[in-house]
């Protein structure tokens, strides 16, 4: 037999010694494909996690203070209202609600149609927070109901939610 070097294939990148070795640097590949991806995901649940404790804090500091000393407002010129708050769980994000009434308590389950409301939604996906207002009284009085806007966590303070929730008592009595 003559003593020849290994023959090389160069498509496979396996040698006539080892025709297996290409398979070592496959799953290494592989593997460290795999570990980015990880590394990506954990990296965005960090991500999430934050914006989503961020946002707790917000509403804790900003928004339930304001819409607390709103209620109080309503309740003392004969109107009232209830603030609802849900927590974030694996089927719903974070959201935190003011519904209003123009006079007395709200009896039942508020509504869209039937007590005006102001929303936020943590969308911890875009780190940002949706907006939802709605101004109708009784079924009557302004015209939207809905998101309105997409705020940053920057974005919220007490001042401005005062400021909006003001904008849709005022479309709501006309």
């Amino acid at each position: 037999m003559e003593d020849r070097p290994p023959v090389t294939d160069a498509s496979a990148g396996a040698t006539a010694e080892d025709p297996l070795a290409e398979i070592d640097r496959l799953m290494q590949k592989r593997s460290e494909e795999e570990q980015e991806t990880a590394d990506q995901s954990a990296r965005l649940d960090a991500k999430r996690s934050e914006f989503s404790t961020e946002f707790a804090s917000v509403c804790e500091q900003q928004v339930r203070p304001s819409m607390e000393a709103i209620l109080e407002r309503l309740r003392s010129n004969g109107g009232g209202g209830v603030i609802e708050e849900r927590p974030e769980d694996t089927s719903h994000t974070h959201r935190l609600t003011l519904w209003m009434s123009l006079s007395g308590e709200i009896i039942g389950t508020p509504r869209e149609d039937r007590h005006p409301y102001f929303q936020l939604d943590a969308d911890v996906d875009k780190g940002s927070v949706t907006v939802s207002e709605g101004d109708m009284w009784q079924g009557h009085g302004g015209n939207r109901s809905g998101k309105v806007a997409e705020w940053q966590l920057s974005d919220i303070t007490s001042s401005r939610v005062t400021q909006d929730v003001l904008a849709v008592l005022r479309r709501s009595v006309q």
